[in-house]
């Protein structure tokens, strides 16, 4: 095992809190890599190369033996299953630092252990993620046995029944590009995490600060309830709500994750709860449409709007469509006098030439506020 330069800082740092001793980490070249003295770190040290290269199980440098290089103290061999992977060293004389020595190299040990462990840890949730990518996002892997035999060695059976759930913070965009965002983020994901742990056969990993959770197979009804739990378990827990997306009935996992996708996509953009695939209709229809279609649609309908302008039209639609059509609801949501509001409407007739308060025409509107929720405005 290399001990890394971060990790032997690390275990110095915590060690010399204890004891008041200056104390060296050498790595397995015999260079000390940490230090309560700076000046010493980089430097060759002889006593540590002399205990690695023959093996000792103690060196004690006196004032006979110290150089500039190995200045008086204990060195000690840090073994882990049976390898010396390091040496640590304590200033001091030897009766001073015997006892010391023998527990400072006991608890460097411990330390490097958890980190070790901590590293695999880590590796393998790595290797766990990438195969359940493979397996659900991403697309045309030939080797079908391969795949399964893989999942198995992870301890992954692909072809028991599951379904698919997305969730994620709500409003995730405002939290992805900063730190105190990512701190929400992770937050969001310890709680996922202590609530799946609960369930058996549960399997979650991240996706662009996304939680994909699989489930054993349900119906939908069943999974919306599970859903809601696990909502309500994280609210009370950290007080985020959530955006979730259901799969549909597919049972092919790569096309499920599609289903799931589609429906976390649509909850983000209309800021609900839970949405079920298996309910969605106009979405599915919009999710065909090109971007740039998308965008000559917008461009046609606020004919010489600039983006604040389309903004504050879709604003104002969505809050009409939401009140069914009313003109008072409308302009109290929105804290302004119906005519006002009246102008506003008459405004984009003008620009558009549809009247939103005629069914006939206000379809296009509708349709035009739903590819400019689709496209982020």
């Amino acid at each position: 095992m290399h001990i890394s330069k971060t990790s032997a800082k690390q275990i110095v740092n915590e060690i010399s809190k204890l004891v008041k001793q200056n104390i060296n980490l050498m790595d397995e070249t015999g260079c000390i890599i940490a230090s309560c003295d700076k000046d010493r770190i980089g430097q060759f040290h002889e006593g540590a190369y002399k205990i690695i290269t023959e093996k000792l199980d103690e060196y004690y440098i006196t004032d006979d033996l110290a150089t500039d290089t190995a200045k008086k103290g204990l060195n000690l061999p840090l073994e882990l299953e049976g390898e010396i992977v390091g040496v640590v060293g304590i200033t001091g004389s030897y009766d001073e630092v015997i006892n010391s020595g023998r527990l400072i190299k006991k608890m460097t040990e411990i330390l490097l252990m958890e980190k070790r462990a901590s590293y695999h840890q880590l590796m393998d949730k790595r290797v766990r993620n990438a195969f359940l990518e493979e397996w659900l996002i991403n697309t045309g892997y030939v080797n079908y046995r391969e795949l399964e035999e893989r999942g198995m060695a992870l301890n992954i059976d692909i072809n028991r029944p599951r379904r698919i759930i997305i969730a994620s913070v709500e409003e995730l965009d405002r939290y992805k590009e900063t730190q105190e965002g990512q701190s929400k983020i992770s937050k969001f994901e310890n709680a996922i995490d202590a609530y799946l742990n609960k369930i058996e056969g549960a399997i979650h990993f991240r996706n662009a600060s996304r939680q994909i959770i699989l489930v054993d197979r349900m119906a939908t009804e069943q999974l919306v309830v599970f859903s809601k739990k696990m909502t309500k378990y994280v609210y009370d827990k950290v007080g985020f709500r959530l955006n979730i997306g259901i799969d549909g009935t597919d049972r092919d996992m790569h096309y499920a994750y599609i289903q799931a996708n589609k429906a976390w996509e649509s909850a983000s953009d209309e800021g609900q709860d839970i949405v079920c695939y298996e309910n969605m209709s106009f979405e599915l229809v919009l999710s065909c449409v090109p971007t740039e279609r998308k965008r000559e649609y917008i461009g046609k309908i606020f004919n010489g709007c600039s983006h604040d302008e389309i903004k504050d039209y879709i604003t104002m639609l969505n809050i009409y469509f939401k009140t069914d059509g009313s003109i008072q609801k409308t302009s109290d949501l929105m804290y302004v006098h119906k005519n006002t509001l009246q102008y506003r409407i008459n405004k984009l007739k003008d620009i558009s030439g549809y009247d939103v308060r005629k069914p006939s025409e206000s379809a296009a509107l509708y349709i035009a506020m739903r590819i400019a929720y689709d496209l982020d405005y």
